[in-house]
C-alpha cells in the first residue's frame, strides 16, 4: 500500500466513522445499516451484541422514536494494516441528550474491513468513563493553573 492509498483508505474510513453519528441522531436507520457487516459484533462496555440485525434492533430501540440526541466526535486514530484490507480505529466521543447534557463520554474502538470496495465496521466496542458526581480531584498545582478555567460546582 502507497502513501496514495493509504491516504485515502484514510478518508473513506473518516467518512464512514462520520456517518455513524449523523444516522444514529438523525434516526436514519437506512444509511445507518450500510455501515457494518452482516456478522459486526456491538460491545458496550463489554457486553455484545451479535449481529446487523440484533445491533439495529437495539438501537432502534434504545431511544423513543421522537427524542433527539447528539454524537460529538474527535478526530480519528486509524492505523490501516499494510494489506488494505482492514484497519482499527480509536475515537473518542460525547453523547448529549434532548436535555442538553453530557450523558456519555467515553470512546469507541473500531475494526474494520475492506468489502467489494467498501470500509465496513466490523466490530465495535464501545468504552465509557464512569460518572463521577463533583469536582474533579485535582492537584493543587493543576487547580492554581486550570482551576480559574473551571465551572464552580
Amino acid at each position: 500500500m502507497d502513501t496514495l492509498e493509504l491516504l485515502l483508505a484514510r478518508e473513506e474510513i473518516r467518512n464512514l466513522l462520520a456517518r455513524y453519528p449523523i444516522a444514529f441522531d438523525n434516526q436514519d436507520w437506512d444509511t445507518w445499516e450500510t455501515l457494518w457487516t452482516e456478522d459486526v459484533a456491538f460491545v458496550v462496555d463489554g457486553v455484545p451484541i451479535e449481529g446487523l440485525p440484533a445491533v439495529k434492533k437495539f438501537m432502534m430501540e434504545c431511544l423513543p422514536p421522537d427524542y433527539r440526541s447528539k454524537h460529538f466526535c474527535a478526530n480519528p486514530l486509524i492505523e490501516v494494516d499494510p494489506d488494505g484490507t482492514s484497519a482499527r480505529a480509536w475515537t473518542d466521543v460525547v453523547w448529549i441528550g434532548q436535555n442538553f447534557l453530557n450523558q456519555i463520554v467515553g470512546r469507541y474502538e473500531d475494526t474494520l474491513v475492506k468489502r467489494d470496495g467498501r470500509w465496513l465496521i466490523a466490530r465495535r466496542e464501545e468504552w465509557s468513563i464512569r460518572y463521577q458526581p463533583g469536582p474533579p480531584p485535582m492537584s493543587a498545582a493543576a487547580q492554581e493553573l486550570s482551576g480559574a478555567n473551571m465551572p464552580k460546582q
